[in-house]
Formats: structure tokens, sequence, C-alpha cells
């Protein structure tokens, strides 16, 4: 492996670890590593929370193709397989989120269809369902 390469994967592996101490930190402590202040929004508290599950699913995300990227470096990932990541994400930190804060009503359903259609997208690209779909002759 060549310097540049090492480097390369170095600056990866780096970024993915600070991206995923973001995430723990804003999710588990009142002080916030990243925030992103927007003056429409701030004055909403649903908005502002929404707007950072959103951002923390997001270094999430990257964390997590990041990091796959430095360990397995030829992988090769479907479409499905990267919506199927980000809903997961979503469902995590919303999950996280929803868990530690007062309004578990409010924001339950959306949490419930990300986590659904996570689970309809898993099952429905499963190797025995594509084959059925494919053309014969």
């Amino acid at each position: 492996m060549t310097f540049l390469k090492s480097l390369y994967l170095f600056i990866v592996f780096i970024a993915a670890m600070w991206s995923l101490v973001v995430v723990g930190t804003s999710l588990f402590s009142e002080e916030k590593l990243l925030f992103i202040p927007l003056p429409q929004v701030t004055d909403v508290e649903f908005a502002a929370d929404r707007s950072e599950v959103l951002r923390l699913s997001g270094f999430l995300v990257f964390a997590y193709f990041g990091l796959f990227h430095v360990i397995a470096d030829s992988a090769r990932f479907s479409s499905g397989h990267v919506l199927v990541s980000i809903l997961t994400s979503l469902t995590l930190v919303g999950t996280i989120k929803l868990l530690l804060s007062d309004r578990f009503p409010h924001d339950a359903f959306y949490l419930f269809v990300f986590a659904l259609s996570g689970i309809v997208i898993i099952l429905g690209s499963r190797p025995s369902v594509r084959r059925y779909f494919k053309r014969r002759g």
C-alpha cells in the first residue's frame, strides 16, 4: 500500500471516528459539538429536534460507510443497502432522541414508518425475492 493510500485511509478513519463522537456527544450530553443555528426553525422546538435527528443520522451514515471503507475497501453496496442504512440511522438516532425527551406520542409515528420501511426494503431485497421477478428464458 502506498503512502498516499495509507494517508487517505487514515484521514477517512479520523473523520468517521470524529462523526461518531459528534453523534454520541450530541445525543447523550447537553453540550453540542456541532450546532447549525437556523433562525427559521429555532423558535419551534419540534422542528429543531427533527433537524438535529436528520443531521446526526447523516453523521452516523457517514461514519458507517467511512469505517466500512477503511475496513473493507473493495466492498460494493447496492442502492437498497444505502437506503436501509439511512433509514436505520434515522430510526436509531430518532429512537434515542425520543426516549431522552418527553414527546413520545408526537414523533413515534415517524419512527414506526422509518422502521417499517427499512424492514420492507430488507425483506424485499432478499435473493429469493429478487430471483422471483427475473425474466425466464
